[in-house]
């Protein structure tokens, strides 16, 4: 890779473009787009949930809105966006964003902007294939990045941020081994030819993509079959547990569900528990991620909501990866909120008949 040492202005006068209200998107920025998969209306199932549970609600999640929720889980037919590939020229990558003097594309999770970029180094072309929010929320780095990531070979070899990089050991690292998917770190950089991707729809070519994923963690051998899975949050992620969660788990290992916590285990540890699981229960986040990108189609994700955090993002994914998803509304309020698991095992039933 030649060496090219020079200081761009490029983060500055993108930022001065986009305070004058003159920046622009990638599509409106790229030199080639490439549709890779165009928009579809597809046939999807209905959430199940026991009747009652949307007069629990008090609130949505970010950016979200109730009736989004509520289109979510009772549509039929639901309208997935194209997959889109943009060729960006003459741009500089720095501090995980990829810069034109009028376009930002962002993917260094939350890094600050440096006004100036030191460039050491010049790529004829580079496949950037981060979303903003895989840069730093675990599942959509796996389930989404991961996705896109797949992409990657039609249109040249996949660069991520460094600090992004950075943070992808553990679980993340394993998965990207089972993917087969490689890339090289990179910081402040001249890209003559840089590919980013619009691959947010559930459309046909994505969920083939998904289900590839879900093929090869199931190459790791099962453990056991025919059980349920109940997924620990306590002491991870943002504090959304419901306040009766180890009661939860004792109920459910009374009744032979295997407990797992993804804080405590490897991925080759979870993944043959999970695999020929007939249902996953768990609080709505990316630990649920490894449930169902483990388990077997057909079975049966059950996700716990807070009453103040609806929020049924997961379907999009387990409508992908021909999973059969339903909810629990938990009940009390911001301080604490707890969940029936009668009401879950009712649930289950309501996937079953």
């Amino acid at each position: 890779m030649p060496i090219n040492r020079s200081i761009s202005f490029r983060p500055l006068t993108q930022l001065i473009f986009q305070r004058l209200g003159l920046d622009r998107s990638a599509a409106e920025s790229a030199a080639e787009t490439v549709i890779i998969c165009p928009h579809e209306e597809n046939l999807v199932a209905q959430a199940f949930y026991l009747e009652g549970q949307l007069d629990r609600v008090t609130g949505v999640s970010e950016n979200n809105s109730f009736e989004l929720e509520k289109t979510r889980i009772t549509q039929r037919v639901r309208r997935d966006d194209a997959t889109v590939a943009y060729r960006i020229d003459n741009c500089v990558f720095s501090s995980g964003r990829l810069l034109t003097h009028r376009m930002q594309d962002r993917q260094g999770g939350r890094r600050k902007r440096k006004p100036l970029a030191s460039i050491t180094d010049t790529l004829e072309t580079a496949v950037l294939p981060m979303s903003h929010y895989a840069t730093f929320y675990f599942g959509h780095m796996v389930i989404d990045g991961g996705a896109s990531s797949l992409l990657a070979p039609e249109f040249g070899k996949s660069y991520i941020d460094t600090q992004v990089a950075k943070g992808m050991g553990g679980h993340a690292a394993r998965y990207w081994d089972l993917f087969n998917l490689k890339y090289t770190a990179v910081e402040d950089v001249r890209i003559r030819h840089a590919w980013i991707f619009d691959d947010r729809g559930m459309n046909s070519h994505k969920i083939a993509r998904l289900r590839k994923m879900n093929s090869l963690v199931r190459t790791i051998p099962a453990a056991r079959s025919g059980h349920g899975i109940f997924f620990r949050r306590r002491g991870w992620g943002v504090h959304r547990a419901p306040e009766n969660e180890a009661q939860l788990e004792d109920f459910f290992a009374e009744r032979n569900f295997e407990i797992i916590d993804p804080g405590e285990m490897s991925v080759d540890e979870m993944v043959p528990r999970i695999r020929e699981a007939d249902v996953i229960i768990g609080v709505e986040g990316s630990g649920m991620i490894h449930g169902m990108l483990a388990i077997r189609p057909d079975a049966i994700v059950v996700m716990m909501l807070p009453p103040w955090r609806l929020n049924n993002m997961m379907k999009d994914y387990a409508d992908g990866l021909g999973l059969r998803y339903g909810f629990v509304v938990g009940e009390g309020g911001v301080d604490g909120y707890w969940i029936d698991p009668e009401e879950i095992l009712r649930t289950i039933d309501l996937a079953i008949k």
